[in-house]
Formats: C-alpha cells, structure tokens, sequence
C-alpha cells in the first residue's frame, strides 16, 4: 500500500488486492501525518469487505494536535476489523524500555467465529 505526498501519505484503496494483514501507523513515521476519520473509515469498510485485519499502530497518537482519531476504535465497525498497538516509548521517554500494549477486541474474529483475542491471550500469557 504505497503512501506518499502525492496521495496524502494515505493508500488508494480502489488499487489495492485483498490482503490478509494490513499494518497501519497514525500517525505516521517518519512524516507525521495522521489519517483523518473519513480515511480510516474507508480503510475500515476495505478491512470489513475483504476479511482483513488491521494492525493499527497508535504509537504517535499522543503528538495528534488536531481532530484526527487517536485511535482505531473511534471508528464505527473496527472492533470487528482491527488490533491496535501503542507504545510508551515514545511520549513518555522510555526508548529501550519496550513497554507498550496491544487492544484485541472480542468481537474480531477468526472465519470460523472463534475470538482473535482467546488466541493472543493463549499465546501472549503463556
């Protein structure tokens, strides 16, 4: 998914294949652009109609100044699409540290029904 100043360092959807995974940062690194509510609205409805997940990296989300989303989950539907990540590293100085947490909604789930977040706590507590 090619993000550049040309397309406002946010992917064309309509050129992009079905994808199982898509990571996405907001804002974004190196650039700082943050994805605006209409975009991840679209990126949510792209994740919802081609059965894939978002990984959504709110890492910078502190640095947002303006009305963009914070997070992911601002966003109507994208429990069922989306896992976000976020990290104190960097707000909060801790580079080195690698403290962060990961958001896995109950209601994201396999094709068979089954629950995202059972799995993740199966392999992350474990």
């Amino acid at each position: 998914m090619r993000c550049s100043p040309e397309n406002g360092f946010f992917p064309d959807l309509s050129t992009v294949p079905r994808t199982d995974i898509i990571f996405f940062c907001s804002p974004n690194n190196p650039t700082g652009a943050a994805a605006s509510r209409d975009q991840l609205t679209r990126l949510v409805k792209f994740a919802k109609d081609n059965r894939s997940i978002i990984v959504y990296d709110s890492a910078y989300a502190v640095y947002i100044s303006d009305d963009s989303p914070k997070s992911i989950f601002e966003i109507p539907g994208a429990k069922e699409v989306a896992i976000e990540t976020a990290s104190f590293s960097k707000y909060a100085g801790f580079t080195g540290v690698r403290l962060g947490w990961t958001v896995v909604p109950k209601e994201l789930l396999f094709s068979d029904g089954h629950q995202v977040a059972k799995d993740f706590n199966r392999i992350v507590c474990t």
